[in-house]
């Protein structure tokens, strides 16, 4: 009981100091923030390129082709949904003619089994989808650990050391 005593006292003082720390002209005084002040977003231009004005940080292509650049990092990516393996993966197309060399790169996204997703399915294809999520390495151990469920085996050896995207949202564009 002797040891609640100082404590009791000291937060006493505490509170008592905290209240004294302003008078109430001290509290008129102060500034509410304006309703019309300036968004610290910036919104992109009328003129910029339709990706960007979608809402998008990076391209299919940005990450396809340098990988390691985004390995870790969080993105956001409006794309084409090309294929649709599932209610939980599919790929993003990358805009533009495949390159001279191989064929078209496209970027698995993979829908966590925990969590309000939306199912994604046939109608999605060859639509628009934004998706914010995590840029990985295809280790199928560690993908899996991440999304909660088992990948089909088309999906572990097509994709074995690419990048994927591990969404957090995921969302259709409409036109």
């Amino acid at each position: 009981m002797r040891k609640r005593a100082p404590i009791f006292f000291m937060a006493l003082i505490v509170l008592v100091s905290f209240g004294a720390g302003c008078g109430a002209t001290d509290r008129d005084a102060t500034v509410e923030p304006s309703p019309t002040a300036p968004s610290p977003i910036p919104h992109p231009s009328p003129s910029a390129p339709e990706w960007l004005t979608a809402g998008a940080t990076n391209r299919v292509e940005e990450i396809t082709d340098a990988p390691n650049a985004f390995i870790g990092k969080t993105v956001t990516v409006v794309a084409e949904v090309d294929n649709v393996y599932g209610p939980r993966a599919f790929t993003l197309n990358s805009e533009g003619p495949p390159p001279t060399k191989g064929a078209r790169k496209d970027l698995l996204t993979l829908v966590p089994k925990v969590g309000g997703f939306p199912e994604v399915g046939a109608q999605w294809k060859e639509g628009k989808a934004r998706v914010t999520g995590v840029v990985q390495r295809m280790v199928v151990k560690d993908v899996e650990r991440e999304i909660g469920w088992e990948l089909p085996a088309n999906l572990k050896s097509r994709f074995i050391g690419k990048p994927v995207l591990i969404a957090r949202s995921v969302g259709q564009v409409l036109r």
